[in-house]
């Protein structure tokens, strides 16, 4: 850093330099409150906004589950809900249909990431494509992910899946009180082999405790609204010795946390490839085929490191928390585990396990797999768009800038679209073409050109591990000591994702040849 810089830098933390920036950030927004309209059309309606100036809706926002208070919006002003904090406006998307024309039909100007300074400036989250702004570094960013996980490639993972999928049936077989972690150490190893080709080493393996850690303090620190320093930027340079700061020192361990995510896992997997010792992964993939996604080696290779740092840190809690869900479910809707089975039984036999070559023949344990992504979606309020130039939608006017928020929860328990939306409901999608609803893979990984490009390996997870579980195991509620059933509550934790609250169950092998199935499999499957 330069000597100016550094000048500077000590300027915008001392008290004269935090002061003016506050007067000149107040008056950035009291100019945007007053500066002329460009469109006399009105904005998409929301609730009453304070008279306290600057202040909008701070004082509506909720603090937890915010998905749900959105989606009552929703039903109060319409599928489009507006709402402004500190000068941020904000609108909040609850219909598929308008999210469809919006952020699909006009993706060339909705696919924008807001800056996000807390986890992509304090906590250096910028190697998340996902996050990333809507720039040509971006589209090189997923044309990587597009290489190694479009339809044709993510097929080619599936021995993978399977091999993983078995070991999990042993598990919940061994030990089916421990069904929660048996099923994050499938995912976990699922994905690790997947990204690195890299096998994890149990539940304390040390690569998936990097990235847990640090998607945990990144899905903490996304939430819209979560840290002021989101909608007032310059807070950044305050010092975390200021009162008030404390924020910083939150981002402190986000970057360390980013720092080891990006670096750790990757060193290890180049040391691999250039040893030779390689194993088919997607990290393979990329560097087998240089050139890819830029014809700078320096710039390809930290491609590769983001994508790969990214690959576990997106993609294992928001599988893991669909098969939670799935489990849940089925306590609730034990009449469902029982069709299911029927089905299995009807279509495979009980001589053999179900394989994802046998998708096409079971309808209704694939709608009990797309239940499962619709009856509590992973991330409800999906990550926000930015919109790029003002626009008009049915006769309502949406200014460049606008932060917008596809509330995917809200979308997933459209009365209109879905009916009964609270209910477990896998007959939903099995009606005639013309009155299908919304696929809720459609709302689940996100729009337009900001759809999650593993979408295909998560699908084939989900659906392997409903239909391999409900071939394997009776599910039910577990038992209190006076042997009444316990029916856990549909409890979801806040934040970026969501997934459920702990919660007990039963697992019962449902025949006596199951224990001969799933070591027939390992056996047959092993590397």
């Amino acid at each position: 850093m330069s000597e100016q810089s550094n000048s500077d830098q000590v300027w915008l933390t001392s008290p004269e330099g935090l002061a003016v920036m506050l007067a000149f950030t107040v008056a950035m927004v009291v100019a945007s409150l007053f500066k002329g309209r460009k469109s006399a059309l009105p904005y998409p309606p929301g609730p009453k906004p304070s008279r306290i100036p600057l202040i909008g809706n701070m004082m509506d926002m909720p603090s937890s589950q915010e998905w749900k208070t959105f989606a009552q919006w929703n039903k109060e002003h319409g599928p489009l809900v507006m709402v402004e904090v500190l000068g941020q406006k904000m609108c909040i998307v609850g219909s598929h249909k308008v999210a469809s024309d919006l952020l699909d039909g006009k993706s060339a100007i909705y696919s924008d990431r807001p800056a996000m300074p807390m986890v992509n400036d304090l906590m250096d989250w910028r190697f998340n494509m996902g996050l990333q702004p809507y720039t040509e570094s971006y589209k090189r960013h997923r044309k990587a992910f597009h290489h190694g996980f479009n339809k044709r490639v993510s097929d080619e993972y599936q021995y993978l899946q399977t091999v993983e999928v078995n070991n999990l049936l042993k598990n919940l077989l061994d030990s089916p009180e421990q069904f929660d972690g048996h099923l994050k150490d499938s995912v976990a190893a699922t994905i690790m082999m997947i990204g690195l080709g890299y096998k994890t080493t149990g539940s304390d393996d040390r690569f998936v405790s990097i990235a847990e850690s640090a998607q945990l303090a990144m899905v903490t620190a996304a939430r819209p609204g979560a840290f002021l320093v989101d909608v007032l930027p310059w807070l950044k340079h305050v010092p975390e010795w200021v009162p008030g700061a404390g924020f910083q020192k939150v981002a402190r361990r986000g970057w360390e946390f980013s720092q080891d995510l990006q670096k750790i896992p990757f060193a290890w997997a180049q040391q691999q490839y250039e040893q030779g010792l390689a194993q088919p992964s997607f990290f393979k993939k990329l560097r087998d085929t240089p050139g890819f996604a830029s014809e700078d080696p320096k710039e390809e290779e930290h491609i590769v490191r983001c994508a790969t740092a990214v690959m576990y840190a997106t993609a294992a809690d928001t599988i893991l928390s669909s098969m939670l869900t799935f489990v849940l479910g089925m306590i609730h809707t034990p009449h469902v585990v029982k069709l299911a089975q029927e089905e299995l039984d009807r279509v495979i036999g009980t001589d053999r396990l179900p394989t994802l070559a046998d998708r096409e023949s079971l309808p209704y344990v694939t709608a009990v797999a797309k239940e499962a992504l619709r009856w509590e979606v992973v991330i409800p309020m999906g990550v926000p768009h930015r919109l790029m130039e003002d626009d008009v939608y049915n006769g309502m006017f949406i200014p460049a800038g606008t932060v917008m928020i596809p509330n995917q929860w809200g979308m997933a328990h459209e009365e209109s679209v879905y009916p009964n939306p609270m209910e477990y409901r896998p007959e939903r999608f099995l009606v005639p073409t013309s009155q299908m609803p919304p696929d809720p893979n459609q709302i689940a990984f996100g729009f337009g050109r900001r759809i999650c490009p593993g979408r295909f390996v998560a699908e084939n997870q989900l659906w392997l591990t409903v239909a391999s579980i409900l071939a394997c195991f009776d599910i039910s509620a577990a038992l209190d000591a006076q042997g009444k059933p316990i029916l856990p509550p549909r409890d979801y934790t806040s934040g970026m994702a969501s997934r459920p609250a702990p919660f007990k169950c039963q697992m019962k092998p449902r025949h006596s040849m199951v224990k001969d199935l799933i070591a027939h499999n390992l056996e047959a499957n092993a590397p």
